[in-house]
Parts: C-alpha cells; structure tokens; sequence
C-alpha cells in the first residue's frame, strides 16, 4: 500500500557512536550474526526497529569472502543463534536491512570490485534467507558512470545473472548525488523496468541530482517500485551545509536533524544518515513535534 496512516518507523544508520563493545570484524557467518543479534537488541533498547548495517563499516577477512561457503543451519552453535535473532524480529516486529554506500558496485568495470561486490552480498543473502527476510534489504548502488551511464546500468542488470535469484530478490537500488549520476530518473527506466529491483530514495542524495523531479514525485515513483506487500525505506539525511533559506549545498550529511521528516503521506520507514547516528536518531524522536517542515527544493535547472 502507499498511502497510510501507520506511523513510520525510524532508525539509523550504521554501528552506534556510544557503544564500543561491538566487534566489527567478520570472518564468519556466526560473527555476522552476532553483530545483528547484538545490535538489534541495542536499537530495542532505543525503540528503534530498524537495524541497519552499513556494510563499510565491517572488516571482512580475506579469506571469508574468498570462499565463504553458505551458512550451515544446522551447526549447533549458529541453529541457536538463528533462533535467537528470528526470536527478536518476531517477537518486536524489526526490520533488518544492509545498506552498500560505496566501494561495492556491480555495474563496476573493475572485475576485483564487481568480483568483491557479489561475494559480499552473497554472503548477506545467505544470513537474510536463513533468518527469514524476503524483502528488498540489500541497498546497492550502481557504481560509476564511466562517461555512459546507460552501459553503467546495463552492465549492472547483466551482472544480476552472476548472483542467486533468491539474492536478486533482496536488492534495492539507491539514487546518487553526483549529476553524472543516477537519479530516480535513471535508475526507473534502466533498472527497475528492467528487473523490477525497487529503488530505495535517498532524499538528500536527490537535491543534487534530482532527475527532473520535484522532492516528493521522486519520492512517489521510487516508492511505487515496492511491491505491496513491502513497505519502501527511504534513507534521510539533512545537509552539513545549508543557505540562509535553508537549501542544500553540500550532499555530505549533517550530524543533526533540524526540520521534519517528509513522507508525504507515505507508507514508508525511514533510515536516518547522520555522522552521530543513533543520537541524531534520538534527538530527532524526542523534538520532531516542535520541528518546522523541511524546505523543498525546486526543480533544479540543467
């Protein structure tokens, strides 16, 4: 559904500032999912139901992604694990999603990056499928342009035969911020209409590269990719540096959140981008009310 009345749930992106005791390296499946396990039950703590990794943030070992395998269900000490956490998503109703920012690419002409790129998610496939998750929860960018970006995406819709189909089907691409870029725009005719992987909506990425679009029908269209039975997460983030009347003027984030979130009415949950993670997350809970509405950009001029 797109429209409704269903308050968006919120979290945050990324390991919180405040808690050092997560490990961050990964070497196996069981430390991917004690990471999930830990930080989920962190966000519970802060009434956040969304437990988003920012897969840059994690040190894989060569040797896991070189030959990882898949995650064996039935080793005793991951079939507790799995319990575990598929205990807390049921029992909270949380959503968990990885998000690739940057580094990993698929439409990379790079062979090591595209070669990295698909073991990784493969990886994280193999963690969502066994715990349960069905939903677009992988959050990828295109990669770049290199002068062309209709080949760009292409060769990113060619590089989804590499993957599982059960690893396609938790995909979501991203907008950038960069003009020679993807936009919504973009990434509606040469991704989606090709493969139906939904679009996930940065808002700030789409002031600099807005497509022809106004803030809310990019918002719109990138929710209307989701299929029904799949709520849109839109990724938001406030600019570090504004005008006087409150425009946008770099695409880096900001570490607050001054002004309202928009949705539009939407049925969608929101992920918030900020350098100070969870406690932007939180500050922005407790005075979201009293917060005036975020300025919309107009159409910018190409």
């Amino acid at each position: 559904m797109l429209f409704g009345y269903n308050q968006s749930n919120i979290s945050y992106l990324g390991f919180p500032k405040n808690v050092i005791s997560l490990d961050n390296k990964v070497s196996s499946f069981e430390d991917i999912l004690d990471i999930l396990i830990s930080l989920s039950k962190i966000n519970l703590s802060i009434n956040s139901k969304i437990t988003c990794l920012d897969i840059n943030e994690i040190l894989f070992s060569k040797d896991f992604i070189e030959s990882p395998n898949y995650i064996d269900e039935e080793e005793g000490r991951i079939s507790q694990m799995i319990n575990e956490l598929n205990s807390i998503i049921i029992k909270n109703d949380i959503r968990i999603v990885f998000y690739f920012g940057k580094n990993y690419f698929l439409g990379s002409q790079i062979e090591s990056v595209k070669k990295e790129t698909i073991s990784i998610i493969e990886i994280v496939s193999s963690v969502m499928n066994t715990i349960g998750i069905n939903y677009p929860s992988i959050f990828i960018r295109i990669g770049s342009a290199y002068g062309n970006s209709k080949k760009t995406m292409a060769d990113f819709c060619n590089s989804l035969s590499l993957l599982r189909p059960e690893t396609v089907k938790l995909l979501s691409v991203m907008n950038d911020d960069k003009p020679s870029l993807f936009s919504v725009t973009d990434l509606l005719g040469g991704v989606y209409y090709n493969t139906g992987i939904p679009i996930c909506f940065r808002t700030l990425a789409h002031q600099f590269n807005d497509g022809s679009l106004s803030l809310r029908e990019a918002m719109f269209l990138s929710a209307s990719t989701w299929k029904q039975e799949n709520k849109p997460f839109i990724i938001h983030s406030e600019s570090s540096d504004l005008d006087i009347n409150g425009i946008s003027l770099s695409p880096i984030p900001s570490n607050k959140i001054t002004r309202r979130i928009p949705t539009f009415g939407l049925n969608c949950d929101i992920i918030i981008d900020s350098p100070e993670k969870e406690i932007c997350y939180q500050n922005y809970i407790v005075s979201q009310r009293g917060l005036p509405p975020t300025v919309i950009n107009k159409i910018s001029k190409k």
